[in-house]
Order: structure tokens, then C-alpha cells, then sequence
């Protein structure tokens, strides 16, 4: 099992937990705009307007609970994924031949290693 965390994984967490929870509130806040639109134009009314409200509070924590659970999820697969195996980059990487042909000269072909594996 690995140690602690470091800064930059903690600091990684916290902002893909507040990522998740203001795309969850908004998300939620559309759906729930969508659901009473009727009540808010005011073409429901009695039973139809407690249905909707009630219809609109349930979609509204649903997809405010889809969304967090889906984001978080997504992250912690990339992170376990980033812990077995070191050298994962999440985009695909040019061959070693395109690089030098995209790369100026004198600029190392993985910035911040300095070593003849670069």
C-alpha cells in the first residue's frame, strides 16, 4: 500500500470534488427549471403544479447525484489507473519520430525530466 498523499493529490481531490458538485448543482437547477416550467408559465395548476414540483425536486437529485457520482468515479479510475502504472499520460503521445520532426530544437521531448531517457 502506498503512503500518504501529497499536496498536489490533495489539491487534485478538492477541486475535482467542487468540478463535481457545481456541475451537479448546475445540471440539477437546469432540470429542475425544465420540469416546472409549466407551473412558472402558470398553465398547471392544483394537482398538476404539486406533481410537477414534486416531479422537479426528484429530477433535480437524481441528476445532481448522477452527475457527482459519475465525475467522481471517472477520477478515481484515472487516478488508480495514474498508480499502476507511472508513466501514464491520459492523451495518446506521438511517436519519438514525429516529436523531433513537431519539437524545435534543444527542447526536451518530456519538459521537467532531465535525463538521456528524454
Amino acid at each position: 500500500m502506498r503512503g500518504g498523499r501529497t499536496q498536489s493529490e490533495r489539491d487534485a481531490t478538492t477541486l475535482e470534488l467542487v468540478f463535481a458538485a457545481i456541475t451537479g448543482a448546475l445540471l440539477a437547477a437546469a432540470g429542475f427549471v425544465a420540469v416546472l416550467s409549466p407551473v412558472l408559465a402558470g398553465a398547471a395548476h392544483g394537482s398538476a403544479r404539486k406533481g410537477c414540483v414534486t416531479g422537479a425536486v426528484i429530477l433535480a437529485a437524481a441528476l445532481f447525484c448522477g452527475r457527482v457520482a459519475l465525475t467522481l468515479r471517472r477520477f478515481e479510475r484515472q487516478n488508480r489507473l495514474h498508480w499502476r502504472d507511472p508513466h501514464y499520460v491520459d492523451e495518446p503521445r506521438a511517436s519519438s519520430a514525429e516529436e523531433s520532426r513537431t519539437r524545435p530544437t534543444g527542447v526536451p521531448a518530456r519538459p521537467g525530466r532531465s535525463g538521456p531517457e528524454s
